[in-house]
């Protein structure tokens, strides 16, 4: 009796056991199906930007700063410098604007969502400007009518070396900050013409340079087919002054006039790039 209810024991463990060992593995195995079945998770934006590029750009630009001023010196009554907010007038409205346009290369690092990047950009420009202010008869002391005093800007060409930082919301579309480096030629002319002075005045100088300032914006780029996109692009441009000095001498004295124009700018554009 003993010996077969300790062989009755036995096949029940053996029977447990077997039991166990085959509902531990249909669990293993179902939990494995189901990992492999669970849906991925969503994978980070494509490395699409990462690498050198080479575009062109066009749009227009107009000057920010709109005002020219004249100041002077004299040795004497009824010089330029005298007549400054008499016959000459103290300041000029005068600004600028026309088309821009050139070519752009640079290049991207893109890690997950974020993109930061270099690009080097050159245009042409032609924007310029320029008025005739004729003045009325003067008071006692100062340069007879007729007096007019003239005024030309313009820029010529800009290059920029700017930094750009930007985030890919969706894979095709970069929306940028950018700042940096800007460098630009341009001009500034001041005349004065007044035909009965003692001597007659006839005077006029036009004073071009190559100037560095600075340049901030935005824009937004959007990757429209494999190694091609588009953007659109705000900046701001800051050059700096520039002057431009004439001279007139009459009986025993001297004067001078400065105009002076400060050549900030707003640039709108847009371009297309290849991606190698």
């Amino acid at each position: 009796m003993l010996k077969n209810s300790r062989g009755q024991v036995m096949n029940t463990l053996r029977f447990g056991s077997a039991v166990v060992i085959v509902v531990a593995t249909m669990a293993s195995a179902k939990a494995a199906d189901l990992l492999t079945k669970a849906p991925p998770l969503p994978p980070p934006a494509a490395a699409g930007w990462t690498g050198w590029y080479v575009g062109a750009n066009a749009g227009w630009v107009g000057s920010a700063s709109n005002t020219v001023t004249n100041t002077g010196t004299d040795t004497g009554i009824g010089g330029l410098g005298s007549a400054i907010g008499k016959v000459i007038p103290a300041s000029i409205p005068l600004g600028y604007s026309g088309f821009i346009g050139g070519a752009q290369f640079g290049y991207n690092w893109q890690v997950d969502y974020l993109v930061a990047g270099l690009e080097i950009d050159f245009d042409g420009i032609s924007a310029k400007a320029g008025t005739v202010i004729p003045d009325a008869p003067p008071p006692p002391g100062f340069l007879p009518a007729p007096v007019s005093t003239s005024a030309t800007r313009a820029l010529d060409w800009l290059g920029t070396f700017r930094g750009r930082v930007g985030v890919t919301p969706v894979a095709p579309l970069l929306l940028y900050a950018t700042g940096g480096l800007a460098v630009g030629e341009r001009s500034l002319g001041i005349g004065v013409v007044a035909p009965v002075a003692i001597p007659p005045v006839n005077v006029s100088n036009q004073a071009s340079n190559t100037s560095a300032g600075w340049t901030i914006g935005a824009g937004v780029e959007w990757m429209f087919a494999p190694h091609w996109s588009l953007k659109a692009e705000y900046l701001y441009v800051d050059l700096g002054n520039i002057s431009s000095t004439i001279a007139y001498a009459y009986p025993g004295n001297s004067s001078t006039l400065t105009a002076t124009a400060r050549d900030t700018m707003n640039i709108v554009r847009g371009g297309v790039s290849y991606h190698f």
